[in-house]
């Protein structure tokens, strides 16, 4: 990760809408017409949009008291977002389901992520971030070397939980995820490829944004893998109510995990996200299939019913060089 803590001045973008696999990634999916770019120096894509929002989000005004919720797309970011929120307001579960996650807590760049046709009707996030109360609850898919500057110098150190998940479940999840909300219309055999080689729609390459947290050297970050949380959610839930100042009783934690249970996330309407499948089926990007939704599965090992065993292998391969560099094993 050479280079990784130089702040620059602002970030050099290359347009990559011409690559022959993100023009394919286009022509399988609505609402991207105006293509991809790639931040340098740190090498992560992110639809064209995003330009207008990078440099905002890098002078940032962070707090000590932020807790960040920090991951790649679609490894237990909303299981964690609704925990950390429950933790820090003292289990109200009432409240939880009464006013939505996305409100209670602000994705940062949500909108450089989506056409601006998309998101003419979403409330600029960067503003909303700073204007709520603390301690603010802020998520992002940003890889860490794209934080926001004060977090990256230790200007200010704020709470970062970080989750991470096994690498073919993630691309998985995200090729179920661009089907629903973007109109993906190609087979998963394209979507691995785009995946593995770093292209998958936004916040790609998955393996070195795991890296940036893993070797940011970073003094107040918790990580969490998706599989331990899906093993032992109370463990999981119990060690980051420590991490973020809380403690709460045996039975408290018990009600916490009832709460956060799959079978009541899928029907928690401030959880389950169904009016953003609406807005992109409004839109003309959602291909809806009963029964499904935002949140799908939540399992484990689901990808033994899509990977061919030889894309299982190089997915394997990029793992191994992941533990190498970082000694993370997923």
């Amino acid at each position: 990760m050479q280079g990784e803590y130089a702040i620059e001045e602002s970030y050099n973008v290359e347009n990559i809408t011409s690559n022959p696999l993100i023009q394919k990634l286009i022509g399988a999916s609505v609402g991207h017409e105006e293509g991809f770019m790639r931040v340098q120096p740190s090498g992560f894509i992110y639809p064209t949009v995003m330009q207008q929002y990078i440099d905002r989000i890098k002078k940032f005004e962070v707090k000590d008291d932020d807790i960040w919720i920090c991951t790649f797309p679609k490894c237990g970011t909303t299981w964690t977002q609704e925990m950390v929120w429950c933790l820090m307001n003292n289990l109200d579960f009432d409240k939880s389901k009464q006013i939505d996650l996305d409100i209670r807590t602000i994705f940062l760049e949500w909108k450089g992520l989506l056409s601006p046709g998309r998101t003419s009707s979403i409330a600029d996030q960067i503003d909303l971030a700073a204007a709520l109360p603390s301690p603010r609850i802020i998520k992002t898919h940003l890889p860490f070397t794209m934080l926001p500057d004060q977090i990256r110098t230790r200007a200010k150190t704020p709470k970062l939980v970080h989750v991470v998940r096994n690498s073919r479940d993630t691309c998985v999840s995200m090729f179920h995820h661009w089907k629903l909300l973007d109109g993906f219309v190609g087979e998963f055999e394209l979507w691995s490829e785009l995946f593995y080689e770093g292209l998958s729609a936004y916040c790609s390459p998955f393996f070195k944004h795991v890296e940036t947290y893993y070797l940011s050297n970073y003094p107040n970050m918790l990580f969490l893998k998706y599989e331990d949380m899906k093993k032992d959610l109370k463990k999981s839930a119990t060690k980051t109510a420590s991490f973020v100042g809380k403690e709460f009783s045996d039975t408290d934690m018990d009600r916490l995990v009832d709460h956060l249970s799959f079978k009541n996330f899928v029907k928690n309407p401030s959880l389950n996200k169904k009016r953003h499948v609406k807005h992109a089926e409004d839109f003309g990007s959602s291909k809806p299939v009963e029964g499904k939704g935002f949140i799908r599965k939540g399992q484990v090992g689901d990808w033994v019913n899509h990977f061919s065993p030889e894309m299982s292998e190089k997915f394997l391969k990029k793992e191994d060089e992941l533990f190498e560099s970082t000694g993370l094993r997923l």
